[in-house]
């Protein structure tokens, strides 16, 4: 049951974007030109995501959680809604740092190059992303959610599908604008600031809130970036190279 609604949360978001991507595109983008890459990328992730979180399920769960400490025993007891929230909130900032990271570190920036080798960003071509990358990045995800939070299923579906919206919203082509509230969540344009090719790619690290961005330094507010941006490495990655990108070293 649990599998069936994954499915169908994920069809019912790549029906919204589509649409949205078609009826007010933010720019022009040629999927034809990336296509095989971007179906193998897919491909890949849906099979490295797994096995990151099933490595992750094995690696960080504890089996018993009678002995919790008492503001374990806390967090785990709060309302379905604050504990939703506070785990977006913690997730979001954890998740802030990690990116910083990867593009700070040589060995970290190879867990997370093969995302930014997108050339033309829109929602399918943003699910490009390596075994370390995905391992990485769903430790927090998974952690903070099950083991700090205590999250039911029911949480932890809803969880799921607020991830699986940041992740279409984030790097979809659309055109759209949330008034005040862009000072507050990270939108599509703001992202693709992030993708854009050196030197922008160190800024807008945030992927829920924008808040990390402004307290640490890093927010870049689309309108003040050029126009008209490439997007990428600077290069095309050769065939060779696929196979460690993919992995992330």
């Amino acid at each position: 049951m649990e599998t069936v609604m994954e499915i169908a949360t994920f069809l019912a978001l790549v029906l919204l974007f589509e649409c949205a991507e078609r009826l007010v595109p933010a720019r022009s983008v040629n999927r034809l030109a990336e296509i095989r890459t971007d179906v193998l990328s897919f491909l890949a992730a849906l099979l490295l995501n797994r096995l990151a979180v099933t490595a992750i399920d094995g690696w960080l769960l504890p089996s018993d959680l009678a002995a919790l400490p008492g503001w374990m025993t806390f967090l785990h007891s709060l309302h379905s809604v604050p504990k939703i929230l506070l785990g977006m909130v913690l997730v979001d900032l954890a998740i802030y740092w990690l990116h910083r990271a990867q593009h700070a570190r040589p060995a970290l920036w190879r867990t997370h190059v093969w995302h930014h080798s997108i050339r033309e960003l829109y929602w399918f071509s943003g699910f490009r992303t390596s075994l370390l990358h995905s391992f990485l990045n769903n430790i927090p995800q998974v952690a903070i959610p099950a083991i700090l939070l205590g999250a039911t299923p029911i949480e932890t579906g809803i969880g799921y599908a607020i991830g699986l919206f940041i992740q279409f919203w984030e790097h979809s082509n659309v055109r759209v604008e949330i008034g005040p509230l862009r000072y507050v969540f990270v939108t599509p344009d703001l992202h693709r600031v992030h993708h854009a090719a050196a030197p922008d790619q160190t800024r807008n690290f945030g992927n829920i809130f924008t808040i990390w961005d402004q307290m640490f330094g890093t927010y870049l507010d689309p309108k003040h970036a050029p126009k008209s941006f490439a997007l990428g490495l600077g290069r095309l990655v050769k065939a060779r190279e696929l196979p460690r990108l993919l992995i992330g070293i």
